[in-house]
């Protein structure tokens, strides 16, 4: 089974700076919601944060790092969500990402913003490993023109099902890490 994080962290030009990214640096795993859940091929948690001094000012979050999580969704999904040459309608991965199995193994591709569809190999997951992906992206938001920036954060965990913990992705150094990190893309 894979175990699969999604951190989306959406922060404002407010926080752009350096002492903030340091910050959204030392995000790089969630705890898991204690559920009980289907088991399936593809287990996937996403979890969205905001990060802006604005809500502090604003709404009297208490928060010294001015990052809130906003939104905690888990769900299990089949086999439909894997990678079979075609782009994925409803898939529980970003467009730069692709997941295909292998035996009891998973190949995770990624694609830059610009080659969309032209997946490369980055790494790919036996059992009991754990890789991360991290980018970057920005966009506006439609109703306001307003610019946001998001930092994702895709983890995975190739684990029998029983190994499920709210803690699973608590492990700082995985077994494969890819970073796409040098240019800020527009995803709008």
């Amino acid at each position: 089974m894979l175990f699969v994080q999604n951190i989306i962290l959406r922060y404002q030009k407010d926080v752009r700076y350096a002492n903030y990214a340091n910050q959204r640096r030392s995000i790089r795993f969630w705890e898991l919601p204690s559920t009980d859940l289907e088991e399936n091929e593809v287990f996937v948690n996403r979890v969205c944060l905001g990060q802006s001094t604005f809500l502090n000012k604003n709404f009297l979050v208490k928060d010294t790092k001015n990052i809130h999580c906003y939104q905690n969704i888990t769900k299990s999904y089949g086999a439909e969500v894997f990678y079979n040459g075609r782009f994925i309608n409803n898939s529980p991965f970003s467009g730069r990402l692709a997941v295909v199995k292998e035996d009891d193994s998973y190949q995770i591709k990624y694609c830059g913003k610009h080659d969309l569809g032209f997946y490369s190999t980055k790494m790919t997951i036996a059992k009991n490993e754990y890789g991360r992906i991290v980018f970057n992206e920005r966009g506006t938001y439609e109703y306001s023109g307003i610019w946001y920036y998001e930092l994702n954060i895709y983890n995975f965990v190739n684990a029998d099902y029983s190994k499920y913990s709210p803690k699973l992705f608590f492990r700082k150094q995985p077994d494969y890490e890819f970073e796409d990190m040098r240019k800020l893309r527009y995803n709008g």
